[in-house]
């Protein structure tokens, strides 16, 4: 990095710092909305990347409207932990979102040939301690993993293309022992972890409250019978646990909800989101069950009804809730369509294997063998994005369950390799279903009427 850059980017620190701290300290009185106002404006005049351009865009809409998310950064300035605010900035706002996006733009006019993703997820170990019936991670053998070596040299590669966004995924993060050595050596990253919540004790949470630069989102099925059911009895104990160990110590947290036919009119309630953000959520997350692994379970996947009824109750509670959702399936418009293929992100698993996301098991290439910058041009991945969107509704914007015959497509032209027992199943026993799953979500979407389904922020 020239002498420049790095003085460049040590102004746009001190700036964002300063806004942060006046943000702060004006938080619990009326001048709050304005000094948010003025950070929001410091990173739209620094960023260039069009997806964060839209999300200030949007923020800075919310909050001459009076929206509910002003509450959202007003929890998070007053209650986190000393720590956790000031790495949180650091990483995420001033790394990730504005110097990061800056740097991927810089390589890409370098000569790249592609714009680097703006995050990567790692599944480091694919082993869970528990057993949901329908998820794939409780059959992997727990010695099968990334080296911390490994790890860090990802991450190393990572930030050299601009990305200082890594979600911690898995199998049970909690499970890698070397996690939060790497949380602690890369702390110019952000790290969210998808997690059980069975492993946040009281030293791990105090670990994590000192660090400042990692967010778990904590798995739920809905309240206790639907988490225990799945889960096994007692998980919705040691969650809520987990959530009030978290928000005592001022860790922002949030909660992650899977959509399956059994509990999607719960996770979708107000009951369901009042009571998160009563136990200290700032984000939740929505997927839906996606039939991969070993032992997929067909019957699991909401119905195409359901799945629009979850969109249209989570696009309402963004107006209302004061809570950052994200409804992965559900928000194609928002984000372009399919961000995966590296558009975005891309995930590598506990093998080493990059693949297009965490639910689509094919890979052309693996970490041990090549650089990442030479994999995230070539390949599946390079492959999906020159078709991305896949479909001109970007309602529908998923390569395995919206169109699920782009995936046949890219796998049977770049001759990707499944990356475990089980994943070709997309490709033959569950074609069929889901070719008729794709259709069927398109004809619901037809009989919607479209200007319900603008995304708000």
């Amino acid at each position: 990095m020239s002498l420049v850059s790095r003085i460049r980017e040590k102004a746009v620190e001190w700036a964002v710092g300063r806004v942060v701290r006046m943000a702060q300290q004006g938080a619990r009185g009326n001048n709050f909305e304005r000094r948010l106002a003025r950070m929001l404006y410091l990173a739209k005049f620094i960023t260039r990347d069009p997806l964060w351009s839209a999300v200030v865009k949007g923020v800075h809409e919310k909050l001459r409207n009076g929206h509910p998310a002003i509450g959202v950064a007003r929890r998070l300035l007053t209650r986190m932990n000393p720590n956790v605010r000031r790495n949180i900035v650091g990483s995420l706002i001033v790394h990730e979102t504005l110097l990061g996006a800056a740097r991927r733009h810089a390589i890409e006019d370098a000569g790249l040939g592609y714009y680097p993703p703006s995050f990567l997820t790692v599944s480091p170990s694919m082993y869970c301690n528990l057993k949901c019936y329908g998820c794939y991670a409780g059959e992997y053998d727990p010695k099968e993993q990334l080296s911390f070596e490994e790890f860090d040299d990802l991450l190393n590669q990572a930030k050299d293309l601009g990305m200082y966004f890594c979600v911690v995924s898995g199998g049970e993060p909690y499970c890698y022992k070397p996690l939060l050595k790497l949380f602690e050596k890369h702390r110019d990253m952000t790290f969210q972890t998808y997690t059980s919540g069975m492993h946040l004790d009281d030293a791990t949470v105090d670990r994590l409250a000192e660090l400042g630069n990692a967010v778990p989102c904590i798995s739920c099925e809905g309240f206790e019978e639907e988490t225990d059911r799945r889960r096994g009895k007692g998980a919705f104990a040691k969650v809520v646990r987990a959530m009030n160990r978290l928000r005592d110590k001022g860790v922002v947290f949030g909660f992650s909800a899977t959509v399956t036919r059994e509990n999607a009119e719960v996770v979708s309630s107000e009951e369901f989101i009042d009571f998160y953000i009563e136990q200290g959520c700032l984000i939740g997350w929505y997927f839906q069950y996606i039939p991969i692994g070993r032992s997929p379970v067909l019957e699991l996947m909401a119905t195409p009804e359901q799945r629009a009824m979850v969109g249209r109750r989570v696009r309402s509670f963004r107006e209302s809730k004061e809570i950052f959702l994200v409804d992965f399936w559900n928000d194609g418009e928002h984000a372009g369509g399919c961000i995966a293929g590296g558009r975005k992100y891309f995930h590598v698993n506990n093998r080493g294997d990059v693949e297009p996301c965490v639910f689509c098991h094919f890979a052309s290439d693996n970490i041990r063998e090549k650089p990442l910058r030479e994999i995230l041009g070539s390949g599946i991945l390079k492959a999906i994005r020159s078709r991305q969107p896949y479909h001109d509704d970007l309602r529908r914007p998923c390569i395995l369950i919206d169109n699920p015959h782009v995936l046949r497509e890219v796998v049977a032209e770049t001759g990707a390799y499944p990356t475990h027992p089980g994943a070709e199943s997309l490709l033959t026993t569950f074609a069929a279903p889901l070719d008729d799953y794709a259709r069927d979500f398109g004809e619901v979407l037809e009989h919607e009427n479209k200007s319900t389904w603008q995304m708000h922020i």
